[in-house]
């Protein structure tokens, strides 16, 4: 168990390096509040709004590329989708679409808009690259190469991070806005990731994949939706709360500074809480082997513990300091805000720990649509807490948006194992 684990946090461990490092950069250039508000609060959101549909892929091609046939299907299935949204994604950024559903909804302050416009922009080709890039590393999953993927998450990095750097330096940090720096990073990035992958999994597909599942049952258009369409609602569900969090600080005191800071909060909490959202990807493996259960839920509770230890750190001095204003670069006047919302975001690296637990147990016995149902019940709780948080005018944005998403998991979580108890007799204890 650990061994598939370790390699999969460790590429989610990477992925969750590049928020940070974005508010590191856009923080020390150019009127880096207006810019990182924009990339943090408008294009971030709704890039991972959009390409919600394909998250679930990674653990579709794990659970069913079982034989060559079914690969190619599946992989037709993948290249349809990720191409029809990469299509919306070019629709919302380049017509008036932005100014009619972008703009209203999330309603940012004034000067954010052009930015985030031209960085939403840049962010083409994400969709597309992290469709490929999840179907295949599915592929590799299943056939025990994970650590290849941990590799392609070291190049995804190095690549984000390169031009991150460069470009400021080509162009100078007054011609490019730093939403338009952060967007193209992140594609490129991505993009290479999703070629690498594509290689690494052609030696499966000429290997071991030939023989494999000979047996296996075809898949087929209504098998495939039947599966697949709740754990897309599923993603498409859970990221939505980025939107909403956005929508809820732009309505709560603090708006502008607020969104400012919220790719180095929300970026440090995803970091800290990414090797539990690996965790699904080996709970789908592991879950239905003799006895697999119990060490599983085990471990899903130990190492989600100790990270929120370590998100708790985070909150106090002088760990606090050392990151948000000397690593992000963040003013000295919003590092309590900053500190107070990373209190309020200490327990969601074990909630995170344990539904990917009980969303592994689901997927692995086929009954995918609690999977949904919990994701679903946090979003409510999310809306919910964002919209009362919104009338009283209790508390700034960032903190009002890190407690609504700490209450969403726990919202999640609780449903999530009263179904899995449910549908799946022993989930909790073999």
């Amino acid at each position: 168990m650990a061994a598939t684990w370790w390699p999969l946090a460790a590429s989610w461990l990477l992925m969750g390096i590049e928020m940070p490092m974005v508010a590191a950069v856009l923080s020390r250039l150019e009127n880096p509040e207006v810019q990182l508000a924009a990339f943090g609060g408008v294009v971030f959101p709704i890039a991972l709004l959009i390409e919600s549909p394909v998250i679930m892929l990674l653990a579709a091609s794990t659970r069913l590329s079982d034989s060559l046939l079914n690969f190619r299907y599946l992989r037709t299935f993948s290249r349809v989708m990720g191409i029809s949204l990469t299509a919306l994604h070019g629709l919302v950024a380049f017509t008036p679409l932005f100014d009619l559903l972008v703009v209203p909804i999330l309603d940012p302050p004034e000067a954010v808009i052009e930015p985030a416009r031209f960085g939403f922009q840049c962010m083409l080709p994400f969709t597309w690259a992290v469709a490929e890039r999840r179907f295949h590393q599915g592929l590799l999953i299943r056939f025990g190469r994970q650590n290849q993927v941990g590799i392609g998450s070291v190049i995804r990095v190095l690549c984000t991070s390169a031009v991150l750097l460069a470009l400021p330096a080509i162009f100078g940090p007054e011609q490019l806005d730093g939403a338009m720096i952060a967007g193209l990073a992140i594609s490129a990035g991505v993009v290479v990731e999703a070629i690498y992958a594509g290689i690494i999994a052609g030696t499966v597909v000429r290997g071991p994949l030939q023989n494999a599942g000979l047996d296996a049952p075809r898949l087929n258009f209504s098998t495939t939706l039947y599966f697949y369409i709740p754990l897309a609602l599923t993603s498409m569900m859970s990221l939505a709360s980025q939107p909403i969090g956005s929508a809820g600080m732009n309505r709560m005191p603090l708006p502008l500074e607020s969104l400012a800071i919220w790719p180095a909060v929300g970026g440090l909490s995803f970091l800290l809480r990414s090797s539990g959202v690996a965790f699904t990807e080996v709970a789908v493996r592991h879950a239905g082997e003799p006895g697999g259960r119990k060490p599983l839920l085990q471990f899903a509770i130990i190492a989600g513990l100790a990270l929120s230890m370590i998100t708790i750190l985070f909150a106090v001095y002088p760990l606090s300091g050392t990151w948000y204003r000397d690593i992000e670069g963040l003013p000295e006047e919003v590092l309590e805000l900053a500190r107070n919302a990373t209190w309020a975001m200490a327990p969601l690296p074990l909630l995170t720990f344990l539904a990917s637990y009980w969303q592994g147990v689901l997927v692995d016995a086929h009954r995918t649509r609690p999977v949904s149902e919990g994701v679903g019940v946090g979003l409510a709780a999310i809306s919910l807490v964002l919209i009362v948080l919104a009338v009283i005018d209790l508390m700034p944005g960032v903190v009002g948006a890190s407690l609504a998403l700490t209450i969403g998991a726990a919202a999640q979580c609780g449903w999530l194992a009263y179904r899995a108890n449910t549908v799946v007799p022993g989930s909790t204890v073999d």
